[in-house]
């Protein structure tokens, strides 16, 4: 395992001569090994060196490897931090959690659990770093209306997204070949849609339920497996875009102004530009930049009309819509299916394609179980009730670019 992990160095921290020298034969042979055999000295080596990894004996004179490793974790934040002592306690193994280390090892250790423990922490690190490249280059894609450290204080803010980002994290590590690039930043993309979601108690679950509605009409209409795939991938990332809009806007329960309208809609642009470096293939981005497009040619952002839309985006761009108007807005209450399903027939041929408006409105009237569509939407993506209610509502206004 050690040998796929690429060399790192790592400096060695601990007075006694004994444990420092075995944990450097221990490490040389893979990576690039200093040691230090005070605290004083380790600081030291890290201002004149680039550390990856730092083993840490907690019993030291001096600056005892505590203060040590809260120091490290305030200037040196880059750096994975593994505790090997012989003087744990329940108390010091706590703060080690809260402060983020890699792993916490018992002395006398022996080769094997030293080498797992570096190997993964290299490779958590190697994750982190690709991580943090992805959401600078989403920064610099978005603007400056969304900044990194915005992102990542979302992320913070929820310990499940906080928990999905590392499981992602978690996977890219262990897929270091360029082979695993685009599964890697789907699931990095996949948190990121969640992130979206969590800023708005009314989109929970919503691109997991497009997702699945799309899956269901790509199934109706017998397309290719690898088409049906595409068509749930693009599904689920189509308002990944929304990262670039500002929180207030998309929980706004007034109308838009052309400039705000301007700011929401560009998001199908911004989607497309984050998932097209990842050449997903079947389309993916096109489907992304292109589900607000209309049948018609009055859609955005190409005015595309009629089969020049690609399939894909107008089978997303129905369950999108039938999702949106079935939940619950800021700006409006949900509608019943009932209301749904004619407001899409009577929108066949301008909005969407007739064709597939025909299609999708025979699947949500279809005797498919004994409960309604919607409702089992609720169920196979785990995204809490929220059913449509029956409500007198006059016809939709021209939003959807907040669906």
């Amino acid at each position: 395992m050690q040998d796929q992990t690429p060399r790192a160095t790592i400096l060695v921290i601990d007075d006694e001569r004994g444990p420092r020298e075995s944990l450097r034969m221990i490490l040389k042979t893979s990576h690039e090994v200093l040691s230090a055999s005070s605290g004083a000295e380790a600081l030291e080596i890290l201002r004149t060196h680039t550390v990856d990894l730092v083993t840490l004996d907690l019993n030291m004179p001096g600056l005892r490897g505590d203060e040590l490793m809260r120091t490290l974790r305030r200037d040196f934040p880059g750096v994975e931090i593994i505790i090997i002592t012989g003087w744990g306690t329940v108390d010091s193994a706590c703060e080690a959690v809260r402060y983020g280390i890699a792993d916490y090892i018992q002395k006398p250790f022996d080769v094997v659990q030293v080498s797992a423990a570096v190997t993964r922490a290299v490779l958590r690190q190697i994750g982190r770093r690709r991580m943090v490249g992805f959401l600078s280059s989403l920064g610099n894609t978005v603007g400056r209306e969304r900044q990194v450290a915005d992102i990542l204080s979302d992320l913070d803010s929820s310990p499940y997204l906080h928990g999905r980002l590392q499981s992602a994290i978690d996977e890219a590590s262990r897929r270091v070949d360029r082979a695993g690039e685009p599964l890697r930043h789907i699931q990095m993309l996949e948190v990121l849609a969640e992130t979206i979601e969590a800023k708005d108690l009314f989109m929970v679950g919503h691109a997991r339920r497009v997702a699945w509605y799309s899956g269901l009409l790509a199934d109706r209409l017998c397309l290719s497996s690898e088409e049906r795939e595409h068509i749930r991938i693009a599904a689920f990332l189509h308002d990944v875009g929304k990262v670039g809009v500002p929180e207030e806007l998309l929980a706004k329960p007034g109308p838009l102004d052309s400039e705000e309208l301007d700011v929401v809609q560009a998001h199908s642009e911004v989607g497309a530009r984050i998932v097209d470096p990842l050449v997903l293939g079947g389309g993916v981005s096109e489907t992304i930049r292109h589900h607000h497009e209309r049948f018609d040619g009055r859609g955005y952002p190409d005015g595309l009309a009629g089969e020049d839309i690609p399939l894909a985006a107008r089978v997303v761009q129905l369950a999108d819509v039938f999702d949106a108007m079935t939940s619950e807005r800021p700006y409006r209450p949900a509608r019943s299916v009932e209301k749904t399903v004619l407001e899409i027939r009577d929108c066949a041929g301008s909005q969407f394609d007739p064709d597939l408006a025909k299609e999708f409105t025979a699947l949500v009237e279809g005797q498919v179980s004994d409960y309604p569509l919607e409702a089992l939407a609720h169920v196979f993506t785990g995204s809490g009730p929220g059913l449509a209610r029956e409500s007198a509502v006059p016809s939709m206004p021209s939003r959807g670019a907040r669906s």
